[in-house]
Formats: C-alpha cells, structure tokens, sequence
C-alpha cells in the first residue's frame, strides 16, 4: 500500500510540549489513575491512518436497495484538530 496524503499536518503541535506525567503506563502517580494528557493526546495521533485503506461504497436506490456493490481506496485524509493542535477526527 502507498503512504497517503494527509491534510492539516504540522511539523509540531502544542500538545508535544506538554510533558508526560505518567511515565508512559508504568506506576501511574495520580489518583484516579489516569492517562496523562500527553499520552491521551499521542493515541489520538497514533490513531492516523498512514497508509491507504479501502471502504465499502455500496450505492442504493431511494427504496434502500443495492444498486451496486463496490469498495473505494482512499487515498486521501483531512486532520480535525483540537484547540491544542490535538487529532480530534479526520474526514475523507
């Protein structure tokens, strides 16, 4: 699979700066334990497709009846970004 085009990438967000407080899952300090923002905000990243993907694009009539059965590679992603530069979504 190719590496895909990501819109909305920076070269550092304002969440790296936080620091992490929970030394990365091993004895959690905090009570409740609980993921530090870094590490919350280091999933949410992780969580990016890097490579192309394929979906069902199925196509139905106004009934809801299948037309036509069909998958589609996306090739192409847009980040959603908090107020921290943090990944909150990405849309195709």
């Amino acid at each position: 699979m190719l590496n895909m085009k990501i819109n909305g990438l920076i070269k550092k967000a304002k969440w790296e700066s936080i620091p992490c407080t929970c030394n990365k899952g091993f004895v959690m300090e905090e009570h409740p334990m609980k993921e530090c923002s870094f590490c919350r905000y280091e999933i949410c990243w992780k969580s990016v497709p890097q490579k192309d993907f394929k979906v069902n694009d199925d196509q139905y009539d106004l009934n809801k009846k299948l037309i036509k059965k069909q998958t589609k590679t996306v090739k192409e992603i847009t980040l959603v970004r908090g107020s921290l530069e943090d990944v909150v979504g990405w849309t195709w």
